[in-house]
């Protein structure tokens, strides 16, 4: 009976957000995330659509290593610059900035979005069961533009830590959303330092995909074997 219900009440829903997507789509940003939070509820994850962002709250002083105030280190081309087309990098961690200034580098990268970490409107997520079995939402640091053949590609890119008790579900849960949706994207990569060098590994690859979703061992293990690659030799560096 319960399963029935659920089934009918998705399908309600699902029309209901059909009918009025144009209406939802009018309506501040707060709003729309209420209809976000609201599909978010369904038995099963619907795919939303990722808004454009408009606000965005950035520090320009950081803590140096002596505790001293200083001003946060500026990158260019970030969707949400400044009107000196600058962003400060103020809340990167050392593997974040590290990834940030290689993608720069390339001739090819034309813009980039730091990737809220909360579920929101302008934050691109991707869902997974947990441990208990609930549903649960990662959200991957960084999406990066790139100039592909005259058009413009995105490649979603994520150094995570391998040291998080949930590192190897949520690197399960991209390649799983590599698998779905890898055919929208032109670069869908997992990147962690093993052993003080960047590793990489490339979701865009069947068999690197399958073997993360075999694997009963520790994300470290996966990125020290042979389905990761140097991240410098990947960016071709």
């Amino acid at each position: 009976m319960r399963e029935r219900v659920d089934s009918e009440a998705d399908e309600l829903a699902e029309k209901w957000f059909a009918e009025h997507r144009v209406a939802i789509k009018e309506l501040r940003d707060e709003r729309q995330q209420v209809f976000e939070e609201i599909r978010a509820e369904a038995t099963e994850p619907r795919r939303g659509e990722l808004k454009r962002p408009r606000t965005r709250m950035e520090d320009y002083k950081v803590v140096d290593e002596d505790g001293q105030i200083a001003t946060a280190p500026l990158a260019t081309r970030h969707l949400m610059s400044d009107e000196s087309g600058e962003f400060p990098l103020s809340s990167l961690n050392e593997w974040e900035y590290e990834v940030v200034h290689a993608e720069l580098e390339r001739s090819s990268c034309r813009a980039w979005y730091r990737n809220p970490s909360r579920a929101a409107v302008d934050s691109l997520g991707v869902t997974y069961r947990d441990a208990v079995g609930n549903w649960r939402s990662m959200h991957p640091d960084f999406i990066f533009f790139n100039d592909v053949g005259g058009k413009i590609e995105v490649s979603i890119v994520d150094p995570h830590g391998h040291h998080l008790q949930d590192s190897l579900t949520k690197l399960q849960a991209l390649a799983r959303f590599a698998d779905e949706f890898g055919a929208e994207f032109h670069r869908i990569e997992a990147l962690a330092k093993v052993g003080g060098k960047m590793r990489v590994l490339d979701l865009q690859k069947e068999d690197v995909r399958t073997g993360i979703q075999a694997s009963d061992k520790a994300s470290l293990e996966l990125y020290g074997s042979d389905l990761a690659v140097d991240y410098d030799a990947a960016s071709g560096k």
